[in-house]
């Protein structure tokens, strides 16, 4: 199976203007990609939105989860732990991993890191659906 995202995805979305545009990568068990929040991501001055982080986070996790089996996920569970403040116009790494398959549950870990320092961590729960409807 295919793994085919939208193109206005806030996560991964090319045409998605406010969104982040991350162009993940999947390679030795892990999906990667880099991150520059901009200044509409923000919440205070010059620090990024904690929601913008949980989806950044969220969609590394997504991609780790589905390109483990190439199967189409949804996100059940979410929980962040914020370590120290992410500022607009900086570069951070997003990394995530799969850490249990069981049936159609997926635990999946992911950090944001700059210079080798974790910045904030996620642990999620994906489940896998075979059609996601609207």
């Amino acid at each position: 199976m295919e793994l085919n995202f939208s193109e206005m995805c806030f996560g991964c979305g090319k045409n998605n203007d406010c969104g982040l545009q991350l162009n993940v990568s999947y390679n030795n068990g892990k999906a990667r990609t880099k991150v520059m929040f901009k200044k509409h991501h923000q919440g205070w001055k010059e620090l990024v939105h904690g929601g913008v982080i949980a989806a950044a986070l969220d969609e590394v996790m997504a991609y780790a989860a589905g390109f483990l089996g190439k199967i189409k996920v949804v996100t059940a569970k979410l929980s962040i732990t914020y370590r120290k403040p992410i500022k607009i116009n900086e570069e951070y790494n997003l990394e995530a991993e799969v850490v249990e398959l069981k049936g159609r549950k997926i635990n999946v870990k992911a950090y944001l890191k700059k210079d080798n320092k974790v910045y904030a961590e996620a642990e999620g729960l994906y489940l896998q659906v075979k059609e996601v409807k609207m």
